[in-house]
């Protein structure tokens, strides 16, 4: 019997104790609504315009210029504008020399390899424009019983001309004057000393 007591009496203070919590939380409740009535109503606004602009398309041209497709950007480049490649003529600079072979960067995805002409072959060094005219962007056979393309890892072209040798020549020409100032003004300072006789003590 003393047992049973004891356990209704902890049933009891457990049901006080529950209904406690249960108005604390109820009050609690009731406040928060009755004083922020302003924060309800902005956060059900702001869900608002959240579900009207769903599906919508926005007018910002960076979201539009981001939206570009992958195909529209390759059409409007610069490397479709080029059209065939056959005959073309393009600039570009020699970027390797190994004896008489020229590697010239024209700007394509392999140099271009070309001889260097017998005259003026000087002319022709690391950092010059030259003009070329492009035949194939990239050299690649099936060799018999091959499945795949072997490349040469080159373009194929024709070297023209220097592109610009009017002003590199104009740049050595003015090099070479200087040079002669130079000289001629140490010839005649040294004429002078060699005339120059030193006082006697």
């Amino acid at each position: 019997m003393m047992v049973s007591a004891g356990i209704v009496r902890t049933l009891r203070s457990v049901r006080r104790l529950h209904r406690m919590v249960i108005r604390r939380a109820a009050s609690s409740s009731e406040r928060s609504i009755t004083q922020s009535p302003k924060n309800t109503a902005e956060a059900n606004s702001s869900l608002d315009h959240v579900v009207e602009s769903v599906g919508t398309t926005s007018s910002d041209p960076s979201i539009q210029q981001r939206e570009t497709s992958f195909a529209h950007l390759l059409r409007h480049s610069k490397f479709m504008q080029l059209g065939d490649f056959d005959g073309r003529i393009v600039s570009g600079k020699i970027v390797h020399r190994v004896c008489d072979d020229l590697y010239i960067d024209i700007g394509l995805k392999f140099n271009a390899v070309c001889k260097a002409p017998s005259v003026n072959s000087e002319k022709y060094v690391i950092g010059a424009n030259v003009l070329v005219r492009l035949h194939d962007p990239e050299l690649s056979e099936r060799f018999l019983g091959a499945r795949r393309d072997l490349t040469l890892l080159e373009a194929d072209a024709a070297l023209i001309r220097l592109y610009g040798a009017r002003s590199l020549s104009r740049k050595a020409a003015h090099k070479g004057e200087r040079l002669e100032r130079r000289h001629g003004d140490g010839s005649t300072r040294g004429g002078m000393d060699e005339g120059h006789e030193p006082d006697s003590p």
